[in-house]
């Protein structure tokens, strides 16, 4: 059978040229082990970028499960004999609400549709997309929490973990006045983590749900900030506890030479990011190829003890954001 996905269009002309690549690699990710054998071309309709799919038979309700995920999807379509398209598939509901991940602005932000994609292939590259128990995803170095946000939005237990304290509270404000404003029921706990060595750590941990029954009945998710070094995971949370690590490194535009100091940060907390993680679980992560090279991220996956994952639609993911960045993703899996 054969199926268009049309695509998002991005409101940045220029990076809207690059989507149909990674929309298409972020696809194949995806739907490489759900529906192997899947043809996977870009096309346009209508002026609208596209792709276009084709199954030996029709797409499972797994497969299509996993395409109302995909960050860019405005919609999926049946290609009639006619040439007449079917609705088959729209975007999957949030679990709280779509504008969530989007509506903290600030400079240096990572658009919030890639953050959807980088979660994505973390999720598809592991051993837990159809896990019945709740997604534990970790944020090691949250910022603003865009990723714990799209993390909330499908429902899951979402961590982050920054050295900065003014971006963590910035993030829980806006985080409590938007359960508030949609009149969500939520409970905060503060509290403080330690670790061997180190300073405690504040926390604040929110419980939520997407109804009052379910938030009655303590069916909630939850998302934690923690003002830690991201190198602590492993004493702050336990060994084995992560299904899946996705982090936004900082891209160094202003000290373009410290390339070498991310190499040495990447070296300091991936082994600890491993003991976090549970047996094939995942690390995906975006950087600047024109500070930190692809290969160099991946053998530091490597001597941590992951398997870098390199094949394929992951040599895919380069690509263009502005004159000092071009973002790349690395991800690698816990054997």
């Amino acid at each position: 059978m054969k199926y268009t996905l049309l695509l998002w269009p991005h409101a940045n002309v220029r990076y809207r040229n690059e989507t149909q690549k990674l929309a298409e690699a972020e696809l194949a990710v995806m739907l490489g082990r759900i529906a192997p054998g899947t043809e996977i071309a870009p096309a346009e309709c209508l002026g609208i970028p596209a792709l276009n799919l084709e199954t030996e038979g029709a797409l499972s309700e797994a497969a299509l499960s996993a395409i109302r995920g995909h960050s860019l999807l405005y919609g999926l379509f049946e290609c009639r004999e006619d040439g007449a398209l079917t609705p088959a598939a729209g975007r999957e509901a949030a679990y709280l609400g779509e504008d969530l991940p989007g509506i903290l602005k600030y400079k240096g932000k990572t658009n919030e549709l890639f953050t959807q994609l980088l979660v994505n292939v973390a999720l598809y590259s592991g051993s837990f997309r159809d896990a019945q128990e709740q997604i534990r995803l970790l944020d090691p170095m949250c910022g603003r929490a865009t990723t714990l946000f799209v993390g909330a939005n499908r429902g899951w237990n979402c961590t982050g973990v920054d050295l900065d304290r003014n971006d963590l509270k910035e993030s829980e404000q806006f985080f409590k006045r938007y359960l508030e404003y949609h009149r969500y029921k939520y409970s905060a706990e503060r509290s403080s983590l330690t670790a061997q060595g180190r300073k405690p750590a504040p926390s604040v941990r929110f419980a939520f749900a997407d109804t009052p029954e379910h938030f009655k009945l303590k069916q909630t998710a939850s998302l934690q900030l923690v003002n830690a070094d991201a190198a602590s995971v492993r004493e702050l949370f336990g060994a084995r506890r992560f299904h899946m690590i996705v982090c936004d490194l900082p891209y160094g535009v202003q000290h373009a030479s410290h390339g070498g100091t991310l190499e040495q940060l990447l070296n300091r907390v991936l082994p600890g990011w491993r003991e976090a993680l549970l047996p094939g679980g995942t690390v995906a992560v975006s950087f600047n190829a024109q500070t930190l090279k692809a290969d160099v991220v991946r053998d530091c996956m490597a001597r941590a003890g992951f398997e870098p994952l390199a094949d394929g639609p992951y040599q895919h993911f380069s690509h263009w954001v502005e004159q000092a960045v071009t973002r790349d993703i690395a991800v690698c899996r816990r054997k």
